[in-house]
């Protein structure tokens, strides 16, 4: 699925117009009544089971606060966001909808960002533990507080 550089929304469909002499990959919603330049249709990728173990490598997900990392990072540099853009190959309204948070940049995105900007976007996630096992761990003394808190967790 991509995303509507207008407006956000994911679609599997996605049109190619013309806005004031720029290309945009948009939604059909965003498409109507604008020049059509292509269309481009995506195919459902089907998961292939088995093939990666979750357990070899490690999951990272993206900071709190992403934008205004990114945002805080490139003032200092003294980087306008334009150029920035075309430094990462990247449309300018893309890039200002991930700084004000309206959408979440890819993790490759994201690494690009972390080796440009010298920041750091991408956070190794922590190997939650079971909600279950962590009720048998308690033990006998566990306080009906610490049970409470492992349920909510689930």
């Amino acid at each position: 699925m991509e995303e509507c550089e207008i407006c956000g929304r994911k679609t599997n469909t996605i049109y190619i117009v013309n806005i004031d002499g720029a290309e945009f990959r948009v939604c059909k919603e965003c498409a109507r009544g604008r020049k059509i330049i292509k269309k481009v249709e995506q195919k459902p990728q089907l998961a292939v089971v088995g093939h990666k173990s979750k357990y070899n490598e490690p999951e990272y997900s993206i900071i709190e606060g992403y934008g205004r990392v990114i945002r805080e990072a490139r003032e200092r540099m003294q980087l306008p966001i334009k150029t920035l853009a075309e430094m990462l190959n990247e449309k300018e309204s893309f890039l200002l909808r991930v700084e004000e948070e309206k959408t979440e940049p890819s993790e490759a995105l994201a690494k690009e960002l972390e080796k440009l900007l010298n920041i750091k976007l991408l956070a190794q996630q922590e190997e939650q533990q079971k909600p279950e096992k962590a009720i048998q761990n308690l033990g006998t003394d566990a306080t009906l507080e610490e049970f409470i808190k492992i349920k909510k967790k689930k």
